[in-house]
């Protein structure tokens, strides 16, 4: 008897266990293997078709490229793509400051006893997407309009510039050499020389109140910054190259000589993009998509399109629609909603280069509230406690292979939540936007969180009306 007692505590004890940790299951959380047997008689698997359609993001919605928590400004990218058949062409410029360390500042002893070496404008690389092996042309402006550092810039923004101070003609490939400069192994760092007479300019002034040193808003009226513009006419550039701009390898150095104890020595300064003063930076992308693939199906299909061409931002997004839902409704009553999965997956055109041009890492999901004429998140299933969480909702590229060993993209969103609340509490059945963000900011949710890397990431999926490959919408669910 006492053993049974003891048996039936246990039991009561593992039960309440049990149901605690279930009650903080999502239900997103629960994987293929806990889902109830589809038996077709209480349990039940459908897949909807879908309708899908790409658009470019228009110039309101590409992405402001600005400052983090701590003052760090990311990666910038630069660089020409001239030949990606499948989205075209691309063009990344950089415009962006690079201060004194402090102010008043001043070298060593007076303007006229400073004698320059050379001048050189370094940015630290980390990544290279595309043809590492196409030269690249970069031109190095002045700056001719003021830039503020107060201000947030999309990548639509264009700088005007004007004087030519510099170039350099390169492979990509070059970026992760080592070389060895005034007693130091620089890595990973794009370096550009300055001409002379702009350098000169640099070492011609004192610290008086008249100087562009004095204070930054003097030294911003006579140098705005730096313009770094590709080369496009004939050009076979075919990548673009990402810098780091808050790191302390990206500078400008003046290398110089002066006079002290009579004897003359070698030094270096640097201007950063982060110092005392920070600068300001834009980075703008332009895709065009002249007689490319996307070309041809970018825009309006009111019966959707077989293929999607989504390019991570600034590039397209696609709108889905799942219109049995509504049917689905009214058939089926109020049904328990286990599983709801917008399924896709990656496929062969013509233009495809997979060695050259990857995928995205990620792909999010969001609706269109025509109610509120503003796109909003699937908070039910992409968030917990407002933070975002990819391990719950999917969009983050897996890999599938054919028969014949090629390599292919797959991506997989949970949307349970969402279906659940147009089943249950008759929600709109909204359209969904699909794309690959580089961040994301909901400002009335105070909600931001970056995904991509800018630019980083094209694909062309099976649309809803593809032969083989068709994006399916996925539902399993309970009759009540």
């Amino acid at each position: 008897m006492r053993h049974r007692s003891l048996l039936i505590g246990s039991l009561f004890v593992f039960s309440a266990l049990l149901f605690s940790q279930c009650t903080k299951i999502k239900g997103t959380d629960i994987g293929a293997e806990l889902l109830p047997i589809v038996d077709n008689i209480v349990t039940f698997d459908t897949t909807f078709d879908v309708i899908t359609t790409t658009y470019v993001t228009p110039d309101s919605l590409m992405p402001r490229i600005g400052r983090d928590a701590n003052g760090n400004a990311g990666q910038y990218i630069l660089g020409h793509i001239s030949n990606d058949p499948q989205f075209g062409k691309t063009t990344a410029s950089i415009f962006f400051e690079l201060l004194p360390p402090a102010f008043p500042y001043f070298f060593q002893n007076t303007a006229d006893s400073l004698y320059l070496d050379s001048a050189v404008l370094c940015l630290r690389w980390t990544n290279t997407f595309g043809d590492t092996n196409a030269i690249q042309s970069i031109n190095v402006h002045r700056i001719s309009e003021l830039i503020r550092v107060d201000t947030v810039y999309n990548t639509s923004k264009s700088v005007r510039y004007g004087e030519l101070i510099g170039s350099k003609t390169f492979a990509p490939k070059i970026l992760d050499d080592s070389i060895y400069t005034f007693r130091q192994t620089r890595v990973n760092q794009l370096r550009i020389q300055l001409n002379n007479s702009f350098a000169r300019s640099l070492l011609a002034f004192d610290t008086s109140a008249r100087s562009p040193y004095y204070n930054d808003t003097i030294f911003r009226d006579f140098f705005k910054g730096f313009a770094l513009i590709p080369q496009t006419n004939g050009s076979s550039a075919n990548a673009l190259m990402s810098f780091a701009m808050s790191d302390t390898s990206t500078h400008l150095r003046i290398y110089y000589k002066y006079d002290k104890n009579g004897i003359r020595d070698t030094t270096y300064r640097d201007f950063r993009f982060n110092s005392l003063y920070p600068g300001a930076g834009v980075n703008n992308v332009k895709r065009v998509y002249n007689g490319s693939e996307a070309s041809l199906h970018i825009g309006d299909k009111p019966r959707g399109d077989s293929l999607v061409y989504l390019q991570a931002a600034p590039g397209t997004y696609s709108l889905v629609q799942i219109p049995g839902l509504n049917e689905f409704k009214q058939k089926k009553g109020n049904v328990m909603v286990h599983l709801a999965k917008l399924s896709m997956e990656e496929v062969e055109t013509p233009g495809r280069r997979p060695n050259l041009f990857g995928t995205p890492e990620f792909l999010y999901l969001e609706y269109l509230d025509t109610v509120k004429n503003a796109y909003s998140p699937l908070l039910s299933d992409a968030f917990l406690d407002g933070q975002f969480e990819p391990l719950y909702f999917g969009g983050l590229r897996k890999y599938v292979s054919d028969f014949n060993n090629n390599i292919y993209s797959t991506y997989n969103m949970n949307v349970t939540r969402y279906l659940q609340g147009i089943i249950t509490r008759n929600n709109p059945n909204f359209k969904l936007k699909l794309f690959a963000p580089y961040a994301l900011r909901y400002e009335d949710l105070l909600i931001s969180f970056a995904l991509n890397n800018l630019a980083r990431g094209n694909i062309v999926l099976g649309g809803g009306s593809h032969s083989t490959k068709k994006m399916k919408f996925r539902v399993i669910y309970s009759k009540l």
